[in-house]
């Protein structure tokens, strides 16, 4: 059973129909939202399949030294797949803005957010 980590303002709709198909859903967060366990602690134990959230929920603040690579490194280091929602016409600002993630992040339009998760499953 694939499980996915969901930032919060990630879409019911979307995380409905992954239930749907049988994926499991849990909260994340990014150490500000206090959605979930954070996601820069994350590792292989926690069973994760792909971690999916809104481009915004990425960026740390201004004044932070945490960097979304940094936010992303258990990702990258355990082969996560990362969706990042943005709309089509923002992903070349949104990928300048993420910098080098690693390249198990993908950039995803909202229509397309279930579709691309549930190639997965």
């Amino acid at each position: 059973m694939l499980k996915i980590g969901y930032m919060d303002g990630t879409q019911s709709k979307v995380l409905t129909r992954l239930a749907a198909a049988g994926a499991e859903t849990v909260p994340v967060g990014n150490g500000w939202d206090g959605h979930g366990p954070y996601i820069g602690h994350i590792n292989k134990g926690d069973g994760f399949g792909a971690l999916v959230g809104w481009f915004h929920k990425f960026l740390p603040l201004k004044n932070s030294t945490v960097t979304p690579a940094d936010l992303l490194k258990p990702a990258r280091v355990n082969n996560i797949p990362v969706f990042v929602i943005a709309d089509k016409k923002d992903h070349a600002a949104a990928k300048n803005a993420l910098g080098d993630v690693g390249a198990n992040v993908k950039l995803v339009d909202p229509d397309d957010v279930a579709d691309e998760l549930l190639k997965l499953t």
